[in-house]
């Protein structure tokens, strides 16, 4: 995609062909090794979304090896000035992983990719971190001084442990602006995902304070806009 940034997207294209590899069962792969990455029109879907929206703060939860990763670090950097910041940091994504060897290779990708200013690696149990992350987000809110503001995430994606989907909607929804959108993959397929990923859909779609729909790209998303508090 030439309207990419040319060193993010020479990355994407290496782990894309990986990722297609592993898919289609050329290579064998351990389990824990597996990349688990989004498809590349879903790669594309989030990043015309995230420029369209003007995304400028992201958190994702399971980053893998980064690929999905790098989709949003594009429209991050399409979508800020140089002087942009939040909380005196140039991190504008919050990537959470647990997996130690799956950290190293993202910081690989992402040093490879140009992007390692932007991202924050969170290392441990998404859980644990959200939880954290939680308590200082309302701790600074609720201090209101005008030094650091609590800054609300334009865009959350959901893509790590599938039977605790809904407890980390539930963390992250204040975290969220309003306007804001939170996406979970792995809606359709594969199909040991679906189960939890169907009762994760009726939880979000039957909440009165967004709106959600299906959409049938890639492994299938759950795209949610917050309407309210």
């Amino acid at each position: 995609m030439h309207n990419l940034d040319q060193k993010i997207w020479q990355v994407l294209h290496r782990l894309g062909e990986q990722a297609d590899k592993e898919r289609l069962g050329k290579v064998t792969v351990p389990d824990n090794e597996r990349m688990l990455a989004i498809t590349s029109d879903t790669g594309i879907y989030f990043n015309i979304m995230l420029k369209a929206t003007r995304a400028k703060r992201i958190l994702e939860v399971g980053t893998s090896t980064g690929n999905s990763t790098l989709w949003f670090c594009d429209a991050i950097k399409h979508n800020t000035s140089a002087g942009d910041h939040f909380d005196g940091s140039k991190k504008m994504i919050i990537t959470i992983e647990a997996n130690p060897d799956k950290v190293r290779r993202a910081r690989k990708n992402f040093d490879e990719a140009g992007v390692s200013d932007m991202v924050e690696i969170r290392e441990g149990i998404a859980m644990d971190v959200l939880k954290e992350m939680l308590a200082n987000y309302q701790n600074t809110k609720n201090r209101n001084d005008g030094h650091y503001p609590a800054v609300p995430f334009d865009f959350v994606f959901l893509d790590a442990d599938k039977e605790n989907a809904t407890n980390y909607f539930d963390l992250i929804f204040p975290m969220v602006r309003v306007g804001g959108i939170i996406a979970a993959d792995n809606i359709l397929y594969p199909e040991d995902c679906v189960p939890e990923m169907t009762k994760y859909s009726k939880y979000v779609k039957n909440r009165s304070d967004v709106e959600s729909v299906t959409v049938p790209i890639g492994n299938g998303e759950e795209i949610t806009i917050k309407l309210g508090p």
